[in-house]
């Protein structure tokens, strides 16, 4: 008999089939968690085969470990489990469990019968710490009185907070005998205990201030989030002519019109958090934004057609989008903040409209809404933003693979066989154009995750089966006419533009720069960043790449970069603006790979807190030391970027990072450089060496980068090997990071160097 056909009661079913499913769950769990954080207990899994229970080898409990810090557990704020549970009701959400988690989760059953001294002497950390479960909801289940002793096994630190426990609760856990009926764990014991405890079990953060931009404790929605747009209806187009470039067309009233009724549709449902204040731009604020967005952002990304935006054919949510990041370079009083609620409300109208028609996650212009509605969240300096944008990684990634956009869906032999009209013609090549510029975005926003925040990317170059964009100068025709008039690649009998695999195999970089635009050259760069980087160490799965691979990869960035500076006297304003991000991203690949010392942010984070010892300066000084004219030749790059970024200030969303991680890179070297001299500069009487204004191979003497000496100098900084000069440097970094326009995360930056003076400051009052 099926089993859909038996008479038996469902939740008996569930009952019998609950502790297999609970095995193969636990198994999974483990065999992931090999590795487990410091502090955890061991892993311990069954043997089947026998009543014997199998302990990871030689596991020191915390209480007996000798090389655990005395400072271990100080400054650890408990968390409290109940404001998830008031985050949860602030947006009156409920809740249901469905299907196979009732089986796993069958309270009555499992924990009834459950005797910890038959089945296993210390907890699963699959189930203690999280792994493979939600990390505050197993507090929330009801607990047997005999399942709290394993919290305390293996730790006798714990005597203390073990008698608070069982005090308040009104029994001592060793004279209590086991008991089989349910206690609710609101009775049992306080939850800030329980809290307490498990923040004792785990290595303290050491960022306890969150400067990392990435740090974000969550508090509540009405603090976390931007719900409140700020008034400006009192705006009007005389008010924001100035930001009024023309570029394009002005946008037509619906676009508010639309995005407000959408707004308030949503602000009327229990789905999201209300804002406190809805208050959409009026037209001609909208507007100017647009304009902004045209002067910074399209010139180092064009993925949407200049010419064709304000027709009607655009939708209007993507037209808000495009406002939505001008108004990051917008002078406006509370433009950003305007700005942070804007991406906000695209979010959730995304989100909205996919949810209530599916084929609208199948259009073209959704996936560009997203897209750009990411570089929004993820750098427009809110922390609750960003993490938002990382819990959608993979959003814009799997749009692009289900609409095709990185497949090569119309051969460029076939358009040249079309007999249409010009203006068909032109239509066709737009769209299918647009389509491939919006899969080499994707692809860059994809690996910034892992450049500029150190996280996982999910593409692979070999995805991107499509040709290389074409020049912007086609790209940027206004009409079919104009289109027709310039040189045709699908006419050249070259079969047009390669793939980027292609590229490769062929080693033609030189020859494919020139003819591709700025797109193509930031997806060629970001690969050979990529391979330089080589993340396959700390995040498996990753291809890994040779020092062969790593040597070919810094000689084509050389190449490149010579033949950027070289081109960069005839150029149109827009072509400046992109060959600066295309300079920036060359200097900071070469920077990288020239460095001995490569994870600078978690490094800095600690020197910030004192957390760098003795032990850890001579480790990174012995790495520095054992290729120290690389060493060198990283800070000349470094501050060949500070150069570049003080005179041009680049509109490019990873311009930032860039920038950051180059006076990271000058402050270690000179630090260092202080700590231990031996090693790092030579004794003998030598020359100043200025580093930043003039490329390698225009400096009067390279001999420094191999030999080292103590006079180097950096424009308006002067000496940068002593504290002065790194002071210096910290006090104008500051001002040159906050001075960017454009991106919020740069005001967090400042901070993390803020934080790094107030350190220098602090050591040399000590030291």
């Amino acid at each position: 008999m099926s089993e859909t056909s038996s008479d038996r009661p469902a939740s008996k079913r569930n009952r019998e089939k609950a502790p297999v499913i609970a095995q193969v769950v636990e198994s999974i769990n483990v065999n992931v968690n090999r590795t487990n954080a410091p502090l955890s207990p061991p892993a311990t899994v069954q043997d089947k085969r026998s009543d014997e229970t199998n302990h990871a080898q030689h596991y020191i409990s915390p209480a007996q470990d000798p090389f655990m810090p005395n400072d271990l557990n100080t400054n650890v704020q408990a968390v409290d489990p109940q404001l998830e549970a008031q985050h949860s009701s602030s947006i009156e959400y409920e809740n249901h469990q469905h299907g196979p988690t009732d089986m796993l989760f069958d309270a009555d059953d499992i924990l009834a019968n459950f005797n910890s001294a038959d089945i296993m002497p210390a907890p699963l950390p699959s189930v203690l710490f999280g792994d493979g479960f939600n990390t505050n909801g197993w507090l929330n289940y009801g607990a047997d009185q005999s399942f709290a002793p394993l919290f305390l096994q293996n730790d006798s630190s714990l005597d203390v907070i073990n008698e608070l426990w069982f005090d308040h609760a009104g029994f001592k856990a060793l004279q209590q005998p086991i008991v089989s009926q349910l206690t609710p764990a609101s009775s049992l014991v306080d939850q800030s205990a329980v809290a307490e405890l498990y923040s004792r079990s785990h290595s303290p953060a050491i960022d306890r201030d969150a400067v990392e931009p990435r740090e974000y404790v969550a508090v509540s929605i009405e603090l976390d989030a931007q719900l409140n747009f700020p008034d400006l209806s009192h705006l009007t187009a005389e008010d924001v002519d100035h930001e009024n470039l023309a570029h394009v067309d002005d946008i037509s009233e619906e676009v508010a019109r639309n995005v407000a009724e959408a707004a308030a549709e949503i602000q009327k449902g229990c789905n999201f958090p209300h804002f406190r204040n809805l208050a959409i731009p009026p037209t001609p604020v909208l507007n100017a934004w647009v304009q902004l967005y045209f002067e910074y952002f399209h010139p180092v990304m064009p993925i949407l057609h200049k010419s064709t935006l304000s027709s009607s054919k655009r939708h209007w949510l993507l037209i808000f989008t495009v406002a939505a990041i001008g108004a990051h370079f917008s002078s406006i009083k509370d433009a950003q903040a305007c700005s942070r609620a804007m991406h906000e409300t695209i979010r959730r109208q995304c989100s909205t409209m996919c949810e209530r028609q599916n084929s609208n996650g199948r259009e073209l212009w959704m996936s560009q809404t997203i897209l750009l509605n990411h570089i929004g969240l993820l750098y427009g300096g809110e922390r609750r933003s960003l993490e938002i944008g990382e819990f959608l990684q993979a959003l814009p990634v799997t749009l692009g693979r289900r609409k095709r956009l990185f497949t090569n869906m119309f051969p460029v032999d076939k358009f040249a066989q079309l007999q249409l009209p010009h203006a068909q013609k032109w239509q066709i090549w737009l769209l299918d154009e647009e389509r491939r510029r919006a899969g080499f975005a994707i692809w860059l926003l994809d690996s910034a995750f892992s450049s500029h925040f150190d996280l996982t990317s999910l593409m692979r170059l070999s995805e991107l089966q499509i040709s290389l964009p074409q020049p912007d100068d086609r790209w940027g025709a206004s009409t079919a006419q104009c289109w027709a008039n310039f040189p045709a690649v699908e006419n050249s009998g070259s079969g047009g533009l390669p793939t980027m695999e292609r590229v490769i195999s062929e080693d033609s970089w030189r020859q494919v720069w020139s003819k591709t635009n700025t797109l193509g050259k930031q997806v060629m760069l970001q690969h050979l960043t990529n391979v330089i980087k080589d993340r396959s160490a700390d995040q498996p799965g990753t291809p890994g790449f040779s020092y062969h691979d790593k040597l070919l990869a810094s000689n084509v960035l050389t190449d490149l970069l010579n033949l950027i500076e070289a081109d960069q006297m005839e150029q149109s304003i827009d072509e400046a603006k992109a060959s600066t991000t295309h300079k920036i991203m060359a200097l900071t690949a070469l920077m990288t790979h020239h460095t001995p010392v490569q994870s600078l942010l978690p490094t800095i984070i600690r020197c910030i807190y004192g957390k760098l010892d003795r032990k850890d300066w001579e480790a990174i000084s012995d790495r520095w030391r054992g290729a120290s004219g690389q060493g060198r030749l990283g800070c000349f790059y470094a501050a060949r970027i500070l150069q570049v970024v003080r005179s041009s200030r680049s509109s490019h969303f990873g311009t930032p990072v860039s920038l950051l991680h180059a006076l990271l890179v000058l402050w270690l070297y000179s630090a260092l450089t202080e700590r231990h001299r031996d090693g790092f500069l030579f004794s003998r009487a030598a020359p100043a060496v200025v580093l930043g204004p003039k490329p390698l191979d225009q400096m009067e003497t390279n001999s420094w980068i191999e030999m080292g000496w103590s006079r180097v100098k950096l424009p308006g900084i002067g000496n940068l090997l002593c504290a002065e000069g790194r002071t210096k440097l910290l006090d104008d970094a500051v001002v040159l990071m906050r001075s960017l326009k454009g991106w919020g995360i740069c005001n967090a930056y400042a901070q993390i160097l803020v934080r790094l003076r107030a350190s220098e400051t602090s050591n040399t009052n000590h030291g």
